[in-house]
């Protein structure tokens, strides 16, 4: 058999890692295409591919001849006129909370011309759709410790005590003052005013009372809207308090923030993928850390 003919073979199946993939776009059946990946391992004498009831996970071996043929093969596609079809051509899918993603990936991404696909949603879901290989990669604030799973350091949020602006021109507002206010003051404030929080536990309004007053928060009123976006909304067009991301506030805005007196804190964001996927995530990974970090 040809050897250039089981190269071609083996570079679709390393893009797809799938045979019945791989066969569709070449144009031959599973077994024929099985049967090039055999007689290529036989030729090189090693093992190409470790197989999966579900898919082909790459050795070494395979990661560097990939390498080393990629480029040919790709010219000599240039040269042929025989582009793969867009239909097949792997798309972009990230799973990641909304706002995050609308406000530092989207304008880049849509800007690219890359095809993708995006779930929104919290991290236990997004992590699910990962393992079913519904997509590719996520988003997420929760360090793991999974066998099967890598995660990159990718951006850290900070998040800071926001009031709305009717609220700051009360005359109780503790931090009108050029003295910075008693701690037992601001809390006793905080309690008493309206909040918009993300959800009944009171998630990221626990961390920021931890930092600043060492213990859980008691709030006597609430209003729970499930995200960000939203509640800067609800603080611009009406009268509460709220603890929000920098990147939200970044474009003009009406809020009034405090850093001073209230201290912030960081989240740490990850990017995940499937172990088997460490290529695609060493490929996408650049350009991500650069959407969210400039």
């Amino acid at each position: 058999m040809n050897p250039i003919e089981l190269y071609q073979s083996f570079y679709c199946i390393y893009r797809e890692r799938n045979l019945t993939k791989a066969g569709k776009i070449l144009g031959l059946s599973q077994p024929a295409l099985s049967l090039h990946l055999q007689s290529l391992e036989r030729h090189r004498k090693e093992v190409l591919f470790r197989r999966t009831s579900r898919d082909l996970i790459p050795t070494d071996a395979a990661k560097r001849l990939y390498v080393q043929i990629a480029g040919p093969i790709e010219e000599l596609e240039k040269m042929e006129g025989q582009w793969k079809p867009k239909e097949n051509i792997r798309k972009f899918r990230i799973g990641s909370a909304k706002e995050i993603f609308l406000e530092k990936i989207l304008p880049n991404l849509s800007a690219s011309r890359e095809r993708f696909h995006v779930q929104y949603g919290h991290p236990p879901e997004l992590l699910d759709s990962l393992e079913k290989k519904e997509i590719d990669l996520v988003i997420t604030n929760q360090k793991l410790n999974v066998p099967g799973i890598l995660l990159e350091e990718l951006y850290s949020e900070k998040f800071v005590f926001v009031a709305s602006k009717p609220i700051s021109s009360e005359a109780n507002f503790p931090f009108r003052g050029e003295n910075k206010p008693k701690i037992e003051m601001i809390k006793t404030w905080m309690e008493n005013q309206h909040w918009f929080v993300y959800s009944e536990d009171f998630a990221i309004v626990r961390r920021f009372w931890k930092v600043n007053f060492d213990s859980r928060p008691k709030l006597k009123e609430y209003s729970v809207l499930p995200n960000l976006h939203d509640i800067r909304t609800a603080l611009e067009l009406g009268c509460g308090v709220s603890v929000l991301p920098t990147y939200l506030l970044e474009k003009k805005t009406s809020l009034y923030t405090n850093q001073k007196d209230c201290r912030s804190f960081e989240n740490q964001l990850y990017l995940v993928s499937r172990e088997e996927d460490v290529d695609y995530l060493e490929e996408k990974f650049p350009k991500l850390y650069d959407w969210m970090n400039v």
